[in-house]
């Protein structure tokens, strides 16, 4: 099972980014910085599953923060 975990970063903490794991190793980090969590969510989606989350935006399935 894979954990996606979001965590704000920057001065003001408005700022995300995140990282994939499974149960000890990172897998996958962000290679960026987003202005959203939401935005955080989608590339995580996108990286690690290969969704693309235009096609239900009203889906959080299992990586809702």
């Amino acid at each position: 099972m894979v954990k996606v975990q979001f965590k704000p970063v920057g001065r003001s903490g408005h700022e995300w980014i995140w990282k994939a794991r499974d149960e000890s190793n990172t897998i996958s980090i962000s290679g960026q910085r987003f202005e959203s969590l939401s935005d955080a969510v989608r590339d995580a989606r996108i990286q690690i599953d290969g969704l693309d989350t235009d096609l239900d935006l009203d889906d959080d399935g299992p990586f809702a923060a």
